[in-house]
């Protein structure tokens, strides 16, 4: 046995499949969210064909019609998130995620058609199914994630997986302008994104895999490295523990962790669905400008989500600073930073473009912190039902993101009226303030009991006092295999 192979496995390939599984999802979350977000530009396109290419149908809608159609895949993903959680938790995410993003490009394709054939109700009852669809992916991403992320490096594989939700944002508001003002016209924005989540899906097809021990691409030394790092927390191989349903549903550092996301998500959702309609009922630019500054705050969103990473990745690994100081730190940056730039932008003049961007820019920026400050807490509290703990609190920020822009459609009757949309982001502010001084005093960052086989508990952790350090361990493990 040569010193090479032991550090193999000791510290893992520096390129392997779980690199691959870890590109694979945040593509994933990347064609979904901007299959999802392109409307919020389209809709301008659609209802005002002079902004952008004429030679495509134009369809009279209010702002309350619009209001439906924005919320609509909210209200589909309301219903299927925890079922997602739950099914990725007991029969592994692949095939899930497989029909999940193939079923939502295949909708994304005939979506231009639904409007024509039975106006914006039947766009409604489209988007509606796209959200049922799309409910199940964010669950099963963190599912699939905790099974092939090792502790040490789940803050760097799970901040890369959830920047997916920034670039698919970014684009769905920059590709969705430049499509629809060209030559392919507005229903480019669908199909594009359609299409590429087809051919998503045959790749994941062939190299996706539950867990390391299915895929026939991994090495052996990768898969041992994974396996024995995660053995501490996971349910031993092939046990899926009953799901404590009492103890999550009672579980204070969930509950907590569950109200901090979704008075984040009433904050995210808003910006995403509302922006492009604030700037052309603001500053009225056409369509190509509305939809490039509209991304431009995703944009530095995406740049800042990987400072994050490296950030936490430095803190913990070369400052050791503890788990809860790194995420509740982070995540309060992430959400009062919204909420004073939110106030700020309410105040800033009507005729000063630049200062209103920057207040977006530092709203929007400051949320790419919210992956590493409290979504990924949900594998530290139970890496068995990680997804399962995300459908629960994603159920609840996609109900945030049904009722935000159906308040939005009532506060906001007249889209150039600045005082209108200074209550709205008043209201997201107090909501933000709120939401994260819970989780500074209730959240939690260690395995909870009810996890299941396997958890770090207290009596775990004295013998683990006793035992070979995690290196030592793997170490003789990989000499007694061979």
């Amino acid at each position: 046995m040569t010193i090479t192979s032991f550090s193999l496995v000791t510290k893992g390939p520096a390129l392997g499949i779980r690199h691959l599984q870890v590109l694979f999802l945040f593509t994933c979350a990347t064609l979904v969210v901007l299959q999802r977000m392109n409307l919020s530009v389209a809709i301008v396109a659609i209802t005002n064909a002079n902004s952008s290419n004429p030679d495509y149908p134009e369809y009279q809608l209010t702002e309350q019609q619009k209001s439906y159609i924005l919320s609509s895949t909210f209200w589909g993903s309301c219903c299927t998130q925890l079922l997602g959680g739950y099914f990725s938790s007991r029969c592994g995410a692949k095939m899930l995620l497989f029909v999940i993003s193939l079923a939502t490009g295949l909708i994304s394709v005939v979506t231009p058609f639904s409007i024509a054939w039975g106006g914006w109700k039947l766009l409604f009852v489209v988007r509606l199914i796209q959200g049922l669809v799309m409910g199940g992916m964010w669950p099963c991403l963190y599912t699939h994630l905790a099974k092939w992320c090792p502790k040490k490096e789940q803050n760097r594989f799970g901040g890369i997986m959830t920047t997916g939700l920034d670039c698919g944002t970014a684009l769905g508001f920059a590709l969705s302008g430049v499509l629809a003002a060209s030559p392919l016209g507005w229903p480019s924005s669908f199909y594009v994104p359609g299409y590429i989540g087809v051919v998503w899906c045959l790749l994941w097809l062939r190299y996706g895999a539950n867990s390391p021990s299915e895929s026939p691409f991994i090495s052996l030394a990768e898969r041992k490295y994974i396996e024995l790092a995660l053995e501490q927390s996971h349910a031993p191989k092939g046990q899926t523990p009953a799901v404590p349903w009492r103890h999550i549903l009672t579980s204070r550092p969930f509950l907590v962790l569950a109200f901090c996301k979704m008075s984040q998500a009433c904050s995210f959702y808003t910006l995403m669905q509302q922006v492009p309609r604030y700037i052309h009922g603001i500053f009225r630019y056409s369509i190509w400008m509305n939809a490039l500054l509209s991304a431009l705050p995703f944009v530095i969103m995406l740049l800042s989500s990987y400072f994050f990473i490296f950030l936490a990745e430095y803190l913990t690994r070369r400052r050791n600073i503890p788990l809860p100081i790194l995420r509740k730190t982070i995540n309060s940056y992430a959400s009062w930073t919204p909420a004073i730039a939110l106030m700020s932008l309410t105040y800033v003049s009507d005729q000063n473009v630049v200062g209103s961007i920057c207040c977006l820019i530092a709203a929007v920026a400051a949320i790419s912190g919210q992956a590493i400050g409290s979504s990924l807490n949900h594998v530290d509290l139970a890496p068995n039902f990680a997804g399962l703990l995300f459908g629960i609190s994603n159920t609840l920020m996609s109900a945030a993101g049904v009722i935000s822009p159906l308040i939005i459609g009532l506060a906001v009757s007249d889209e150039s009226d600045r005082t209108q949309w200074r209550s709205v982001f008043l209201a997201i502010a107090a909501i933000l303030f709120v939401g994260n001084l819970l989780y500074l005093i209730f959240g939690r960052m260690m395995v909870q009991p009810w996890n299941g086989p396997g958890p770090k508990t207290a009596e775990t952790q004295t013998a683990a006092a006793h035992s070979p350090a995690p290196e030592e361990a793997l170490s003789m493990e990989k000499f007694t295999y061979f």
